[in-house]
């Protein structure tokens, strides 16, 4: 199960539809939405947790590997369903950007400074530097073509509208592809070779886990974990609940940005982000805090991972069904995070140990890059 203190945010839920019954402003709906879908992410991840401990370690991988980012691409499929692509992009990035920034530089400073130095597998962090590496060169790749692409060339032109649509599509099937062998590789050990466990007896994850927690009730906690029929309601009732809240607060962005002067790329940069990952976030962060950092490296690489190689190509593909064409020309900014980005995780993985001036430095600048994107939107 979830935090006492996420319980306690799911007031929020019938708060906002009664708020938005009641015309409340934009603000204190779009506030209200978000805080519901902090703790209803929160669910459905326990949820898939829980699943997982009935179906066992590879059906139970793969579910995490499904609904890890579940609440990421509902917000994704309402955003397009209210027509509103570049939100969806910049949501895209800013849950990347956030995971190695935000989370991870949370998670080092923390887990720092309670334990002065973490050590981990600079072997196995490697290796997620590397599939991170590798996963964000799909999003690039139409951003180039639309920006540069044969455009150097003299009478040439670069890629762009239909066209530029037409190779994201491409693009997408391909990641999808990737993605599968991704978790052929990570989940089912295909032609993969044993890794053996830092620590005794447990098992560094590849893919982003949620931790399931003690409650006060025995009785609920039992329930839990023997029987199927209440995860498998939970994770139906919090992701329809989800759906529906996420349509309502993407309906908040547009009056909001004008009422409040937000522009729409920090609030799917920044907000929308972190509203969709905070319980995995919290996971990342507690397991660094318990010393075990390798934790945290693990979800944070596995759910940029799936952002990269399952979300965005999914959110391309639905936008043609939908009618709202989505394709992954990011901005330029967007596109050099992802490259810097990649080599941050590289060079933490090289001496195999992190503390809380590591995880400081990376928190100054994702706070240096919402600054910049709230105080100035041409900034992008």
């Amino acid at each position: 199960m979830i935090n006492r203190w996420l319980l306690a945010l799911l007031l929020a839920v019938p708060a906002t539809f009664v708020a938005e019954i009641l015309h409340a402003s934009p603000v204190t709906i779009f506030v209200l939405a978000a805080l519901g879908l902090i703790p209803l992410a929160g669910l459905i991840g326990s949820a898939t947790e829980a699943l997982a401990e009935h179906f066992g370690h590879n059906i139970g991988g793969l579910l995490n590997a499904t609904f890890g980012n579940a609440a990421e691409i509902i917000i994704g499929l309402a955003a397009l369903t209210a027509n509103q692509p570049e939100v969806v992009r910049a949501s895209l990035a800013g849950s990347i950007i956030g995971n190695v920034l935000l989370v991870l530089g949370m998670s080092m400073f923390l887990g720092g400074w309670r334990h002065r130095r973490q050590n981990f597998s600079a072997r196995i962090a490697s290796e997620y530097a590397t599939l991170l590496g590798l996963a964000v060169v799909g999003l690039t790749i139409p951003s180039l073509l639309a920006t540069v692409g044969e455009g150097s060339r003299p009478g040439t032109a670069v890629i762009q509208g239909s066209a530029l649509h037409q190779v994201s599509i491409g693009i997408s099937i391909v990641l999808l592809f990737c993605y599968t062998a991704y978790i052929a590789y990570s989940v089912f050990g295909l032609r993969a070779a044993p890794v053996a466990p830092l620590r005794e007896p447990e098992q560094v994850p590849l893919l982003p886990i949620d931790l399931p927690e003690r409650t006060s009730s025995h009785l609920l906690m039992r329930l839990w974990r023997t029987t199927l029929w209440l995860p498998l309601l939970m994770l139906a009732v919090a992701t329809v609940i989800t759906a529906l809240l996420s349509e309502v607060l993407v309906g908040t962005i547009e009056p909001l940005t004008r009422q409040v002067g937000l522009n729409p790329f920090f609030v799917g940069l920044i907000i929308l982000p972190i509203v969709g990952n905070a319980a995995e976030h919290s996971s990342a962060v507690t397991s660094a805090i318990n010393g075990q950092i390798e934790i945290s490296l693990a979800i944070t690489a596995g759910s940029s991972i799936q952002i990269a190689l399952l979300a965005a190509p999914l959110l391309v593909l639905a936008g043609t069904i939908i009618g709202v064409p989505l394709d992954l020309n990011f901005s330029l900014l967007e596109v050099a995070l992802f490259a810097l980005l990649a080599g941050l995780y590289t060079l933490i993985s090289l001496d195999g140990e992190s503390n809380w001036l590591e995880g400081l430095l990376l928190l100054a600048f994702y706070i240096i890059l919402a600054v910049g994107t709230f105080v100035n939107p041409q900034f992008v």
